[in-house]
């Protein structure tokens, strides 16, 4: 049996039992749930701020002033953002050693920029104390532990997301990991769904996909995954909207919807 698969109950055909609506009615579900990282997750918003990146300076031997650090980082987004940014970023996520090449290539290339800028920028995009995860991301994470459904992080990125997980106790919570830039393919090829599949040991037709991005989320319909996109608002402090995915998963706890459970979980962390 996959191990995987034994962690979560599940058969050797990978499949799992049916779930029961509150009326009594056998539904097919989803037997695992494949989340996206960056803006889905974990915020993406505030990982960029001035006073990190005058934390990171520091680290490396240079002062650098709030005010200055705030044109730094703008300048540096504008690079990375441009049309030829956008170019030259399109493949950065297929390995660590390209994704550091590129980002920081960039970041050098700005205004005011030089290669201990770079190196001190790229350190905040990488950081794990960085990346926040909504409050809504553990409650629905556990959730979707304690009904047995198998969760994977599947991302477009550069380098090992993971110990955003671990420093947020939430790496126990998942599965499985498929990160572009230890696989060499990166959505929305729909190779990297079926890899994600394959590697719980569930079919593409038994699987849900929750992203922020149609296009490179929603390319999981290609390979024959159901998708849900959250919306584009978020922000660090607010819900992302995953209370969602345990409804439509048919996953709510005893005398309220899976919407006020997450939410009082969420604020009782806040």
């Amino acid at each position: 049996m996959n191990a995987a698969a034994a962690r979560h109950g599940r058969t050797e055909n990978g499949r799992t039992e049916h779930g029961r609506t509150e009326h009594g009615r056998t539904e097919r579900r989803a037997q695992a749930v494949i989340f996206d990282f960056s803006g889905t997750l974990f915020d993406d918003t505030s990982v960029i701020r001035a006073e990190r990146l005058v934390a990171h300076c520091a680290l490396r031997g240079r002062e650098v002033d709030v005010a200055r650090a705030q044109e730094l980082c703008t300048g540096i987004l504008a690079a990375v953002d441009s049309p030829e940014g956008r170019v030259r970023r399109a493949d950065a996520d297929l390995s660590a050693d390209r994704h550091r090449r590129v980002w920081t290539g960039l970041a050098a290339s700005a205004a005011g920029g030089d290669t201990l800028i770079a190196e001190a920028f790229y350190d905040c995009v990488i950081a794990a104390d960085g990346w926040r995860p909504y409050p809504d991301t553990a409650p629905v994470l556990s959730a979707l532990y304690e009904a047995g459904i198998a969760t994977t992080v599947l991302s477009n990125t550069g380098w090992d997301i993971r110990g955003s997980f671990h420093r947020s106790a939430l790496a126990g919570l998942v599965t499985d990991f498929v990160l572009s830039c230890e696989v060499g393919i990166q959505k929305p090829d729909a190779t990297i769904f079926r890899a994600a599949c394959e590697r719980l040991g569930v079919r593409p037709g038994d699987a849900l996909m929750v992203g922020d991005d149609a296009v490179r989320d929603g390319a999981a319909a290609a390979a024959g995954i159901a998708a849900y996109i959250l919306p584009a608002d978020r922000s660090p402090d607010r819900p992302r909207g995953l209370a969602a995915v345990l409804d439509l998963l048919g996953i709510a706890p005893p005398g309220g919807s899976a919407q006020e459970h997450v939410r009082a979980q969420a604020q009782a962390q806040t």
